[in-house]
């Protein structure tokens, strides 16, 4: 007995066996933790998708005119939709139906809004029981996860087709593009009749359905893009749209041209007939002019302010026309400048081609609509083929921005940068033949159009 009581044989694996036990539980309780790093992130990945997915949603709500967006649903539900798929619901929620189901003794939240009207923020939770880290005194413990994506317009665009019909931007002709290297735009696909040649760095081409070409002239040789999100007419420009003065019809056969007899000292040689233009927006009237042609021989000047054409067939195919008392582009101050606006439904179009000389900007303020500030062609009129917009000859200097969402704009010839920094072209669909000069630099910052691009910021 005194030789069993001094014996120490099994005392270390005696003293093994206490120190395991809170060793079992310090392995157990990490084990648990590592569970809920696992559930935190299924709730990050949850979150990410929901807050992108959300983000996607009010980048098409953005390009809602002529978009082929799903527009179906709010970002609100296209993020608990992405949530969802992503194994977090909460079946509590009776705006959205889930498709998941939380694990057994769980519940789940799903939270979307909008912190900025650019962003949207998706928070998702899981509170789940606990087992061995009752003994720290937590019962349950909840699982947060947060993400934010931001819609960013990383692009300004000098050209952008809105459609809704396919190709609306057609690239072809052996197009020469010169400008200060911005975007190009469809809002559904990019055709290319031929390989085209950008002049100078920053040129981008994107579309949001894919490109269509022939042999391969989709590989261009500046930035492109098939797949981007679509981008929307700026809301100054999109006001147009529903302006008051749209209303105004044509009276009789009205011609904005006033004989100037003699020609003025100056005009270039070989001119037969001079006239001076004077805007209708001024003689408090709601008549517009109704037609208007320049020929070979003609020399036509316009006197700053806003003209308003219905039904309307504008043809310049020869001759010059200008404005020698506007501001050349970018203006200082307010800055003259001439503002064309084209309603009607029939019979409207716009034509300059031949040997025409034309030399217009638009004003930095326009009196009579501020929604007209840097805007040189307003063109309401109705998508028809003889309300098309061709723009194909001479020698043509139009500054500012020129918006025409229901009509087919062929932009070539020889435009040019003389006297402006900002060409800017949005129309149903564009198509540029041969040489074209497109800008926006230094356009009116509420007539710019931009790219858009969701990215998680958080």
């Amino acid at each position: 007995m005194r030789n069993l009581l001094r014996c120490h044989r099994g005392s270390v694996a005696f003293a093994t066996v206490i120190a395991l036990v809170p060793l079992i539980g310090v392995v157990a309780l990490g084990a648990e933790a590592g569970s809920w790093y696992v559930t935190k992130q299924h709730a990050q990945n949850a979150a990410d998708a929901a807050a992108y997915s959300g983000a996607l949603r009010v980048a098409c709500s953005n390009a809602a005119v002529g978009s082929s967006c799903d527009t179906a649903q709010d970002y609100v539900y296209r993020g608990k939709q992405f949530a969802d798929q992503n194994k977090f619901c909460d079946p509590r929620d009776i705006s959205y139906p889930c498709a998941s189901s939380p694990p057994t003794g769980t519940t789940q939240t799903v939270g979307i809004d909008q912190p900025t009207s650019s962003r949207v923020r998706a928070i998702v939770a899981q509170q789940q029981p606990t087992y061995l880290a009752k003994v720290l005194g937590l019962s349950t413990i909840t699982v947060r996860a947060q993400a934010i994506a931001e819609v960013k317009n990383p692009k300004d665009l000098c050209g952008l087709g809105l459609g809704p019909n396919n190709n609306a931007l057609t690239i072809g002709g052996s197009s020469n593009i010169t400008g200060n290297g911005c975007g190009l735009m469809s809002d559904n696909s990019v055709k290319y009749n031929s390989t085209p040649t950008f002049s100078g760095s920053g040129w981008a081409v994107n579309g949001v359905t894919g490109c269509v070409a022939s042999t391969g002239h989709c590989n261009i040789s500046v930035p492109y893009n098939y797949n981007a999100l679509p981008a929307q007419a700026p809301l100054q420009l999109q006001r147009l749209d529903t302006a008051t003065f749209n209303n105004w019809t044509g009276t009789g056969n009205t011609d904005p041209r006033i004989v100037v007899n003699p020609c003025p000292s100056g005009v270039p040689a070989g001119t037969n007939n001079c006239y001076r233009m004077a805007p209708n927006s001024g003689l408090g009237s709601t008549a517009a002019y109704t037609r208007l042609t320049v020929t070979t021989g003609d020399y036509v000047d316009f006197a700053p302010g806003t003209y308003i054409f219905y039904n309307a067939a504008i043809s310049i195919n020869g001759g010059t026309v200008t404005c020698t008392a506007c501001t050349p582009w970018p203006p200082t101050g307010t800055g003259l400048g001439v503002t064309l606006v084209l309603l009607g439904t029939n019979n409207a179009g716009l034509s300059i081609s031949g040997t025409a000389n034309v030399n217009l900007s638009a004003p930095a303020t326009n009196a009579f609509s501020s929604d007209l500030n840097g805007v040189l062609i307003d063109d309401q009129t109705s998508n028809r083929s003889n309300n098309a917009v061709t723009i194909n000859g001479g020698t043509v200097t139009l500054g500012g921005a020129m918006y025409f969402p229901h009509v087919d704009v062929t932009w070539g010839g020889s435009t040019q940068n003389a006297n402006t920094t900002c060409t800017e072209v949005i129309a149903n669909t564009i198509t540029i033949n041969g040489n074209a000069f497109m800008s926006s630099n230094n356009c009116a910052p509420g007539t710019v159009s931009h790219s858009q691009v969701v990215a998680l910021v958080q």
